[in-house]
């Protein structure tokens, strides 16, 4: 799959780091500015600074030695920039990266529709609207789905791919085997708002400024907090591995003391942690949470994350 040609429809930020990402995994890569109601003129300078930003960020990984200055070049020579929709007959894959605007995507999905090839895949980059609600613009809507990048989307190995009800089994896999074949990880969700990295990051963000706005912490203290404890543990485990390390116990009784001294439900404990509780699924210590640790399962469990977590520290200090 390196071989063959994606389109990334809109040349903002995340829409030149996804090319580069496209160019880097050896992807023939055009990447488009839509223009809509701009000049020409002004569609040139975006994809100028585009691909201003896209080589000084090729130059960066070069400089830290994520890859060396031959792929560099390469994949920055991959990477052809358009004004408008046309020429995206031969393209396998079409990536959407314009605003979070269900209005402007549909228009652009149903213009795009009607100028690439019938079995190109349509992915819409969209980060909180739901694939349903963009199909009725798809000619053929099996071949479309959401494809979630992170910014910076050349770095982070994540990728959301949420499929909606129409969307056929063959257009998944592939769209799984191309990102797979960037070195991205994807992680499959179903049709919902959000998916999974937007929706626990819209909660997580937006309970950072409440911090702030309740003057309990600065926003400098807010990320550093965030980078020494959070950050740090989460790069080596998932959340729920963490529920069951710490104990789903612990998560009900600080969800139900955050409930009743903030007075806010939104900490109240969800209703399977309940049945957690009330089946004594606890984590590691019991046996069993939202995991297996039956026989030797919780050493080995508990070993690898204590060993990840030291590997961490240790390159932090090196750092």
């Amino acid at each position: 799959m390196a071989d063959q040609t994606v389109a990334v429809l809109g040349a903002g930020r995340i829409g030149r780091q996804i090319a580069l990402a496209f160019a880097l995994g050896g992807c023939h890569v055009r990447l488009i500015d839509v223009k809509e109601e701009r000049s020409v003129a002004d569609a040139e300078r975006t994809l100028a600074d585009a691909r201003r930003e896209m080589a000084r960020d090729a130059g960066l990984m070069v400089e830290e030695q994520v890859i060396d200055a031959t792929a560099a070049d390469a994949a920055l020579a991959r990477i052809q920039e358009r004004v408008g929709l046309g020429a995206l007959e031969d393209c396998g894959f079409v990536q959407e990266t314009l605003p979070e605007s269900v209005p402007l995507k549909r228009a652009a999905l149903a213009r795009l529709s009607a100028v690439v090839a019938d079995d190109a895949i349509v992915a819409s980059g969209s980060s909180t609207i739901s694939p349903s609600h963009l199909t009725e613009a798809i000619k053929r809507p099996e071949r479309f789905l959401v494809a979630h990048w992170l910014n910076p989307a050349h770095i982070i190995p994540l990728v959301d791919v949420v499929p909606s009800p129409l969307t056929s089994t063959a257009t998944v896999e592939r769209t799984l085997a191309l990102l797979e074949g960037l070195g991205k990880v994807p992680v499959k969700c179903k049709d919902s708002p959000g998916f999974i990295g937007p929706r626990l990051q819209v909660l997580l963000m937006n309970e950072a400024v409440r911090l702030v706005e309740e003057g309990v912490a600065t926003p400098e203290d807010v990320d550093r907090a965030f980078r020494n404890g959070m950050g740090f543990r989460y790069a080596s485990i998932g959340l729920f591995e963490f529920i069951d390390w710490g104990g789903v116990d612990i998560l009900y009784r600080a969800g139900r003391y955050m409930t009743e001294a903030l007075g806010d439900p939104r900490f109240k404990p969800p209703k399977l942690v309940e049945e957690k509780m009330a089946r004594q699924e606890l984590g590691p210590k019991t046996g069993r949470g939202f995991f297996d640790y039956a026989g030797d399962r919780r050493e080995a469990f508990e070993t690898e994350k204590v060993r990840a977590l030291l590997r961490r520290l240790r390159r932090e200090r090196q750092a």
